[in-house]
């Protein structure tokens, strides 16, 4: 079966992303559905750091690491992704290098140069994880950390292929290792991501070299389910289960 082509969907989808869903302002963020860093304060005092986001999208994580002292790349599949980023940084009025480039093949960057890898619901993007994985332990000074979320992998037993929308009960197992098929919300855009279960991303990073410090499943923000899930809806029992995994590890 041929590779699914990452880039051209993101092509595709990256202004309505930025216009739909991505956060307005300069924020340290694990995705919609989770709170943000300055509620969860897992990275501490980033002033000084040597930062790599992957998957940087529109940049608002990049300007704000910059805003607070680090020294940023912001690296992205997508050219119109990047273009809105470096619109932000310029707005901003902060210095942060973006770059085209995959995930899956960091050879651009020197060994051990980075304090911090920072993702943000990229990772289960990949279809071949480890690739990056190996690539973030090469990156990593001693002790530097990689920080990433993404979609909780109970979150997926929930969703409906067939209907493209969230279930109220499990309709895919959550040993299923197909790729998930999936219209991008409010686009016609054809997405596919990739589900791994919790144990099996704490044997990649492992395998990796890396060693976690937290695993990271936060509620979502009470604004967020109350608009989302409503208390008098039909998917309010979706309140009642995480929708995001974050890894804290360090090399």
């Amino acid at each position: 079966m041929r590779s699914f082509n990452q880039r051209k969907a993101w092509e595709e989808v990256a202004a309505h992303y930025q216009r739909e869903f991505a956060v307005d302002a300069p924020l340290i963020h694990y995705g919609p559905l989770a709170p943000t860093e300055a509620e969860l304060g897992l990275l501490g005092n980033v002033a000084g750091l040597r930062i790599l986001e992957i998957g940087c999208g529109g940049g608002q994580s990049c300007i704000a690491f910059a805003q607070q002292g680090a020294s940023v790349t912001g690296l992205d599949l997508s050219d119109a992704q990047l273009h809105a980023a470096r619109q932000h940084a310029k707005q901003a009025g902060v210095a942060v290098q973006f770059v085209r480039g995959s995930a899956s093949n960091l050879a651009e960057f020197a060994e051990a140069e980075w304090d911090m890898i920072f993702s943000t619901l990229t990772f289960h993007y990949l279809a071949e994880p480890m690739r990056c994985l190996h690539e973030c332990h090469r990156l990593l000074r001693t002790r530097g950390r990689l920080i990433f979320s993404v979609d909780h992998p109970l979150r997926n037993c929930f969703f409906d292929a067939e209907e493209n929308e969230t279930s109220l009960y499990p309709v895919r197992s959550y040993f299923d290792h197909a790729p998930m098929r999936w219209r991008f919300p409010g686009a016609d855009t054809l997405m596919e991501s990739y589900h791994y279960t919790i144990g099996e991303w704490v044997a990649l990073i492992r395998t990796s070299g890396m060693h976690i410090e937290r695993l990271v499943e936060p509620p979502p923000p009470a604004a967020v389910a109350d608009a989302t899930w409503p208390d008098d809806g039909p998917l309010m029992p979706m309140r009642k289960i995480p929708h995001t995994l974050i890894v804290v590890a360090h090399r």
